[in-house]
């Protein structure tokens, strides 16, 4: 919308001085949105600006004769203040600014986030990949040759049970990325380089269960993989110095979860997951959504019981619980569906390209799942608790003081200000609200 400068001008003269007089100190409309000079033989200090508030900025010793109510009309100092102080703000546009204050201060998570959330989730699963672009992208060729598919069983593999290739593809190439240079001082403090011979041992396993054509053992050495990555960095390893323990190699790990590996390999449908698999996956990203809600929330369920007390607190705890339950149900549906879209593209790009490729546009897809399905949930939660018990507390505490309709007519000047897009009956109200102020 077009900001009628005006009104704007007016709001920033009752913020910052009201019937004292426009402050010269605070960046405004009038000033450029400057802090004025405040050199004592020059600039713009000068004592009589302080006890004018009709002092003309841009001729010096000249009255402005611009009234808070309309830039342009003139009248006399003390019509002004006789005029403002017969006002009062009216209920119906201290309601509009109140409102305005709500739908600003209720979060509804947008399509456009949906890159930010996928990428959120995705980063914590796959922190590496992330953390060490340059060696994940190293770590593909070698992975791609144990993976060919220009051999007719590998072929075969793949097209029978994508979801198992997908899941050894990454578990080897996790593998071959850990075994990349990294720069000692910047790229250790959680996990060193492994050995080109522990690298070869662990490849080895998988190349094996891989040319045995068996379901099961390529499940098995996905697993063992699996087993063998741990943190052995500078700060792991300091750790372990203060608390006793030690670094373990790979080899060593594996060995130390040998249980895990069979009860993992043995679980019903563990062969074949299916969507019992990729719900199972989403439900345990889900959770981490709906506990990151939580905690972002607690700041709401605390200023709840300031201004309502514990009922209220508890109020605003069974919104933002619901709420956050709904996100990571949206995220476990969603990433499912896209988890299972994501493996039959995957594979279609991995036999037209490459495994690599095929693999990682499969996670993509199944991330950006999951994140449409929160979004979807939270757009769907906002329809049924439109506003936050913490939030309408806050709003009606503001429409009770004129301090709070000070900080209902802030908020819209910072909107403003911002070049977010204020309703027209807000500035309006915003304009009213602040011709009462003086």
């Amino acid at each position: 919308m077009t900001l009628p400068i005006s009104s704007l001008a007016n709001m920033e003269y009752m913020l910052y001085g009201g019937a004292l007089g426009a402050n010269p100190n605070c960046p405004s409309y009038v000033n450029g949105y400057k802090a004025a000079n405040n050199n004592l033989y020059g600039g713009y200090y000068n004592p009589s600006i302080y006890n004018n508030p009709y002092y003309n900025w841009q001729n010096t010793g000249y009255y402005n004769n611009r009234t808070p109510q309309a830039i342009g009309v003139q009248t006399s100092p003390s019509t002004v203040q006789q005029t403002a102080a017969a006002k009062t703000a009216s209920s119906k546009d201290i309601d509009t600014l109140a409102d305005f204050y709500k739908e600003s201060n209720t979060y509804v998570q947008k399509w456009g986030d949906i890159g930010t959330s996928a990428l959120m989730i995705g980063f914590m699963e796959n922190p590496q990949v992330l953390k060490h672009p340059i060696n994940s992208f190293k770590a593909i060729k070698v992975t791609n040759q144990v993976f060919d598919k220009s051999n007719p069983a590998i072929k075969a593999l793949w097209e029978k049970n994508p979801q198992l290739m997908q899941k050894a593809y990454g578990q080897l190439h996790a593998i071959n990325r850990s075994a990349q240079k990294k720069f000692p001082i910047v790229q250790k403090w959680f996990q060193k380089p492994i050995s080109e011979t522990s690298r070869k041992e662990l490849e080895k396993i998988m190349a094996d269960a891989i040319k045995s054509g068996d379901e099961k053992a390529i499940l098995r050495a996905t697993e063992t993989l699996k087993a063998s990555r741990g943190m052995d960095g500078y700060l792991p390893t300091l750790w372990n110095k203060i608390t006793g323990g030690k670094n373990y190699t790979p080899q060593e790990r594996i060995a130390r979860k040998a249980a895990d590996i069979e009860k993992a390999v043995n679980a019903p449908a563990a062969v074949k997951p299916g969507m019992t698999g990729l719900l199972k996956q989403g439900l345990k990203e889900g959770k981490t959504f709906a506990l990151f809600g939580m905690l972002i929330d607690l700041p709401k369920i605390i200023s709840a019981y300031k201004n309502g007390g514990a009922d209220s607190a508890l109020t605003q705890t069974f919104q933002s619980g619901i709420k956050s339950v709904a996100d990571g149900i949206g995220w476990t549906i969603g990433r499912a569906a896209g988890g299972a879209i994501g493996t039959k593209v995957g594979a279609a790009i991995g036999t037209a390209v490459c495994p690599g490729l095929g693999t990682a546009v499969g996670a993509v897809l199944g991330f950006l799942g999951g994140a449409a399905g929160s979004i979807l949930a939270s757009k769907v939660m906002n329809k049924l608790i439109p506003t936050d018990e913490a939030t309408k507390l806050e709003a009606d505490a503001q429409k009770k003081t004129p301090q709070g309709h000070a900080q209902l007519l802030s908020l819209v000047l910072q909107k403003a200000q911002a070049g977010e897009k204020v309703p027209d009956n807000v500035m309006a109200a915003a304009q009213n609200v602040a011709a009462t102020m003086a």
